[in-house]
């Protein structure tokens, strides 16, 4: 019975990632208030995640504004970059819209580009937390994993729309739970699930 409550046992270690998904979930909602830091605080809460699925993250709030820092400037230009490119959508719709009102291959091609750009959105921020590169660098990189790892980019989308999206607003009971642990959740599962695509490139990059 002492085993089970000790420092080492499997229940301190569940409260323990409970209590780091918390601080995780607080901090990232904190670093997004100011709106232009969004950016920043995505890559940062990807790369604090990282560290945790490794049991590497240490001082965890000490980790994420180390990742902060770290990823600020390249994280923040791709953030600008993903607000103009919507805004420039969003502006040019009811333009396009009548072009593609009966016409089903422009409709299939703008659907296909919009499924495109939804799948490397999933990339962008991991990779910037995990790899250097620049901003032409990530966005290619974004593009070439989310069509070669087709399946994991699937269930990524699936873990983003279901987790973030479908979760609270079907199952309003949970949403108070959803809003302190939700986000670090979601983060985790899909830092797990990056981390696993990565590995592959990072042993070939060791390697060479």
């Amino acid at each position: 019975m002492q085993k089970i409550f000790s420092t080492e046992g499997k229940i301190y270690e569940g409260m323990q990632r409970i209590y780091q998904v918390l601080l995780l979930t607080i901090i990232f909602i904190l670093s997004c208030l100011p709106v232009l830091t969004i950016g920043a605080a995505m890559a940062s809460a990807y790369g604090t995640a990282y560290k945790m699925v490794d049991h590497r993250e240490g001082i965890l709030y000490k980790e994420y504004v180390h990742q902060f820092k770290q990823n600020f400037v390249l994280a923040t230009k791709m953030w600008l970059l993903i607000l103009g490119v919507s805004s420039g959508v969003f502006f040019l719709l009811p333009f396009i819209q009548p072009l593609l009102i009966g016409n089903k291959i422009a409709y299939y091609l703008v659907m296909l580009f919009v499924t495109l750009l939804v799948l490397m959105g999933l990339y962008l921020f991991p990779l910037i937390a995990r790899f250097e590169n620049n901003l032409t660098g990530t966005l290619v990189n974004a593009c070439i994993l989310s069509l070669k790892h087709l399946p994991s980019s699937i269930l990524l989308f699936f873990i983003t729309i279901g987790g973030g999206i479908m979760l609270p607003l079907y199952l309003p009971s949970l949403l108070f739970a959803w809003l302190f642990l939700g986000i670090g959740t979601i983060i985790f599962i899909k830092a797990k699930l990056l981390l696993g695509v990565f590995h592959s490139y990072e042993n070939l990059e060791e390697g060479s």
